[in-house]
């Protein structure tokens, strides 16, 4: 239960500044990071290496992404931190519906950019911006799959 309501904390606060500043801040990285590795280690050696390994493992999947600059650093980091408190089992799950959620909303946003506008062009800040908030996909994500999934043995 602990994870569950750490990924929602955290799915707060990354959605809060992924959608409003398009950035995600070390502070609450870190924040989560050392908070989550205590906990985890509190619950013995063994979790806390699970942890670890789901943090490694998030870190990686999306370092190829960052350094073709396809993702932000800020997310990479997003989802080492889901890693840490979802382990390797549920990191896959969190992942690939965040991916999926993110590509839908990805392409409903370049269809209405093709659609013709009318009035002034640009008047929302909104849709001035080229990014897509990727984190906040991600970590909602992760905070749906720790309620609603039942992790497997051992993770």
């Amino acid at each position: 239960m602990f994870r569950a309501l750490a990924l929602s904390a955290f799915a707060a606060a990354v959605s809060y500044y992924d959608l409003r500043y398009r950035r995600v801040p070390n502070a609450l990285v870190l924040a989560f990071l050392a908070g989550g590795s205590v906990v985890l280690a509190c619950n013995g050696l063994r979790v806390l290496g699970r942890g670890l390994w789901g943090m490694l493992l998030g870190f990686m999947v999306l370092l190829p992404a960052y350094s073709l600059r396809v993702v932000g650093g800020g997310d990479v980091k997003a989802l080492a931190v889901i890693g840490l408190l979802t382990g390797p089992s549920m990191l896959w799950p969190a992942f690939f519906l965040g991916a999926s959620a993110a590509g839908v909303a990805g392409g409903l946003l370049i269809v209405s950019r093709r659609l013709p506008r009318h009035g002034t062009p640009e008047s929302d800040a909104r849709a001035a911006s080229k990014t897509l908030p990727y984190a906040a996909f991600l970590s909602l994500s992760a905070a749906l799959c720790a309620f609603f999934l039942t992790p497997l043995p051992g993770s």
